[in-house]
């Protein structure tokens, strides 16, 4: 009985947007015809200018026009999605035969489809297309694609990516993919004529051929043109009847794709294009024909009557407060807001909201001198594997039994971190905990901590507050802060959910934060000042300007928060991202022997800006062994 009714739905949709097809090509063929009317009445007064001699011809050759472009496009269609994207020249993805980029959207797609009990549909990506954009076409179950831009495999995180394909999912499951894609041969007789125009323009206008030259370029120019000026006309009748009948439903997907997945990645996504100067355009010449089927506007922002609304609007709709009270526009007023509650509508914010976590005043400034231990313990890194398998003294053993003790053990490295082998007797720390680890090798500090990490057990917001201000204070002690310590207590935010939602940033308002970063990498690394200046400008060069560089040539003395820091850049584009790890391995150790305190840097810093660390720890271990032999 539900199939039933929900085939009765989908053909009464048909129907209606039949009718509103059929309604527009009437509409063009009138106007078309009025059009050669005023001509042929210019010539001749005795003619009617709604209906002359030439009426009965030309109505009925536009018609055939018309058939002819619809069965010759259903006919191109007859594969479903397949022959769309084959249309469109997308590749298909194939895990075997994929980049890094590729394979994460199968993995994020199987995902989303494992949400639904679904099989995964085949997906392709548009090799040229740098907008942020995606479309779904089919008639079956069996031939239903996704069909992604690569501007969204290069620009998408993995938590983005859910939300855009959970839009697509969203429309399979509705059953608006197999509509649309019915719509887009039933409008196909529309575009035909300013498609023809296009073909013939170029046919006259080749730039690559200088010396063989088309004798009758202008005549194929300027015919071409008039062509595609009458195929205008049945463009803008189709854009405004979709406009009418169907603009309405992108506010509506978006709401009930966040009530689907009972998440906001829906919004994730649509900030990220919306902060960014890629936008959602696709540039194929079939952009008009296929923008009922994508995720956002395929075709330019200042196009008349687009389908969908702009990419602010969508956020507006999706959650009032955060273009009122944060205008989106200009991010560095962010940091004037926390962002934990930056995803809440304002229909959930109550007076009992939990405020969130801050670092505490005053901030600190970037310790400039690393913290390690004896030589000896900073030469090679050890394992992960063997580090993990390293004998524990019995105390820090028996500690780490209890929420209470796991707490202590983490508080009492982070002290030996900072204060070394001297720690103050006034400490609320115990001294035998302090005196197991001081004569522990110093390189199996970090494992101990994550070991603890995970027993801290389940603790109310209030005390796990205190908790994380209590390890701030201690690592900003003495007015300096050192960036292993910060990725250290990023981890404990993340463990007691305190770890602020991220927004999606624009490389060019992050440049000073990046910098911070940079120089935060630096003073981790065993190099001497004179080298360290150098390496410094090495990796400035590599992403500021020449006429920028001069700003930041000086290390900066202020106080930082070198979390908000981090996570800002997590907000980056996947790109960016990568591209600022694989600068600062490069520069940093390229050439030179990691630490152990520079590889724990190494693995949580690409853990806090969303990639796997176990590859990328592997490859440096692999690295220093060769230079160690």
């Amino acid at each position: 009985m539900k199939e039933m009714s929900h085939y009765l739905i989908e053909n009464k949709n048909i129907a209606w947007s039949m009718s509103f097809c059929w309604l527009a090509m009437l509409l063009t063929i009138f106007i078309l015809n009025l059009f050669l009317g005023l001509i042929v009445h210019f010539f001749d007064y005795s003619q009617a200018i709604l209906w002359h001699a030439l009426s009965p011809s030309f109505v009925g050759f536009i018609i055939l026009i018309f058939v002819w472009s619809v069965v010759s496009e259903l006919y191109v269609l007859r594969e479903g999605g397949h022959s769309l994207a084959k249309q469109l020249k997308a590749r298909r993805l194939v895990f075997d035969e994929s980049t890094p980029e590729e394979i994460t959207v199968l993995k994020v797609l199987q995902q989303v489809a494992d949400c639904f009990d679904l099989n995964p549909p085949a997906i392709y990506v548009l090799p040229d297309e740098v907008g942020v954009n995606a479309l779904t076409a089919g008639f079956k179950s069996q031939d239903i694609v996704i069909i992604l831009t690569w501007g969204a495999l290069q620009n998408l995180d993995e938590l983005e990516l859910y939300g855009l394909l959970s839009y697509e999912f969203n429309q399979i499951l509705s059953g608006e993919a197999v509509e649309n894609t019915k719509l887009k041969i039933l409008y196909s007789g529309l575009t035909v004529f300013s498609q023809w125009g296009s073909k013939l323009a170029q046919v006259g206008y080749n730039a690559s051929a200088k010396n063989n030259q088309n004798k009758f370029e202008t005549f194929f120019v300027a015919i071409g043109g008039v062509i595609w000026l009458i195929g205008s006309i049945g463009i803008l009748i189709s854009r405004f009847i979709k406009y009418l009948t169907l603009s309405g439903r992108t506010f509506r997907n978006d709401l009930k794709t966040t009530q689907l997945m009972n998440n906001h990645a829906n919004l994730q996504t649509l900030l990220r294009i919306y902060v960014h100067h890629t936008g959602s355009q696709i540039h194929s010449a079939y952009s008009e024909s296929i923008s009922h089927l994508c995720f956002a506007n395929s075709l330019s922002p200042q196009s008349w009557m687009n389908i969908h609304p702009s990419i602010k609007a969508r956020i507006y709709q999706l959650n009032p407060s955060l273009l009122q009270e944060l205008q989106l526009e200009n991010l560095s007023k962010l940091r004037s807001r926390p962002l934990f509650g930056l995803f809440r509508s304002l229909d959930e914010v109550t007076d009992t909201a939990t405020v969130p976590w801050s670092s505490p005043q005053p901030l600190p400034l970037l310790r400039l001198s690393p913290i390690s231990f004896a030589l000896n313990d900073a030469i090679k890194p050890l394992n992960p594997e063997h580090r993990k398998q390293k004998a524990c003294p019995e105390l820090i053993l028996r500690a780490m039994q209890t929420a209470t003790g796991s707490r202590e053990v983490m508080v009492a490295i982070l002290m030996i971190r900072q204060y070394r082998e001297f720690i103050p007797q006034d400490a609320a720390v115990s001294h035998s905990i302090v005196e197991s680890l001081i004569h522990l090798d110093g390189r199996l500090h970090a494992q101990i901590f994550h070991d603890a990490l995970r027993n801290i057990g389940h603790m109310p917001t209030s005390i796990a507050r205190q908790f994380l201000t209590k390890l701030a204070c201690i690592i900003q002690q003495d007015g300096e802060v050192g960036l292993l310590d910060a990725l250290l207590l990023e981890r404990v935010k993340h463990e007691l959910n305190l770890m602020p939602a991220h927004l999606p940033t624009a490389f060019e308002d992050m440049k000073g934060q990046i910098v911070h970063l940079i120089d935060a990498l630096l003073h981790v690394q065993q190099i001497n000042s004179p080298n360290q200046f150098e390496v410094r400008e090495q990796i400035l060069a590599q992403f500021l300007h020449a006429d920028e560089i001069h700003i930041y040539a000086d290390v900066s003395d202020e106080a930082i928060d070198l979390a908000e820091i981090l996570n800002d850049v997590s907000g980056l584009l996947l790109r960016d991202r990568l591209n600022i790890l694989a600068i600062a391995e490069h520069c940093l150790w390229n050439d030179r022997i990691i630490t152990q305190d520079e590889l724990d840097v190494l693995e949580l810093l690409y853990w806090r800006l969303g990639f796997e660390t176990d590859e990328a720890v592997a490859q440096m271990q692999k690295k220093n062994s060769l230079m160690m032999f």
